[in-house]
């Protein structure tokens, strides 16, 4: 992912909104907790917390039906 989506995801979710990120080599996704660095702290749908680089992430987008108040 690139820096400028790094930083937007890391205010989403400083603000309490939603942001959400796959990491490439785990094939693992989860909701964005907070940034620390160049590092995304996420919690698994297995409710697991993970700590990823953002360059190896891509941010995941949801759809008008599953958040139709965006």
């Amino acid at each position: 992912m690139k820096k400028e989506r790094f930083r937007f995801i890391c205010s989403e979710a400083e603000e309490g909104r939603d942001a959400f990120v796959a990491h490439s080599p785990s094939s693992e996704e989860g909701r964005v907790l907070n940034c620390s660095m160049d590092h995304v702290v996420v919690k698994t749908s297995e409710g697991k917390n993970r700590c990823w680089d953002f360059h190896e992430c891509n941010e995941l987008s949801r759809t008008k039906e599953e958040f139709p108040w965006r």
